[in-house]
């Protein structure tokens, strides 16, 4: 299940359409998680929010890239459904809309908390720990750029 969550990438965000008023209902609901923080998000114009804990060093990471990142995925009330301590390698063309997004926006060994509303995420499918249109939160680590 390790890539799972990575690579099921265009299919997805091709596929989930979603009104303006469930794009909202799911902003206000990441406002309230961030509200709860003691940390401050930036918001991108896609919707996604992000927060770097470190900056990283070097050239930025490029859409050509493969990268190898330590990671953890959980849900707005805590629940882990993705946890990898020793670094996965995968192709950044290969991954979902938001994690593409902040990754081109990363350096080498940058860390960075990002909170993924379901339209840059696996949107209306359900896959087996995420339900359908749920908002995600990563905690990510660049461990290598290639």
């Amino acid at each position: 299940m390790r890539l799972l969550f990575l690579l099921f990438t265009l299919f997805l965000g091709a596929c989930s359409t979603y009104s303006e008023e469930q794009l909202n209902s799911f902003d206000k609901k990441i406002k309230e998680w961030i509200g709860q923080q003691k940390v401050q998000f930036n918001k991108t114009e896609s919707g996604l929010y992000y927060c770097f804990e470190s900056n990283g060093s070097g050239r930025n990471i490029k859409y050509t890239d493969s990268v190898s990142v330590i990671f953890k995925g959980h849900l707005l009330d805590g629940t882990v459904f993705e946890l990898e301590k020793k670094p996965i390698r995968f192709a950044v063309k290969e991954v979902i809309i938001a994690w593409k997004e902040i990754l081109l926006m990363s350096k080498n060994e940058a860390k960075v908390q990002i909170i993924v509303p379901p339209q840059l995420g696996y949107g209306n499918h359900e896959l087996e720990k995420i339900p359908q249109n749920t908002i995600l939160i990563y905690e990510i680590e660049i461990v290598d750029i290639k």
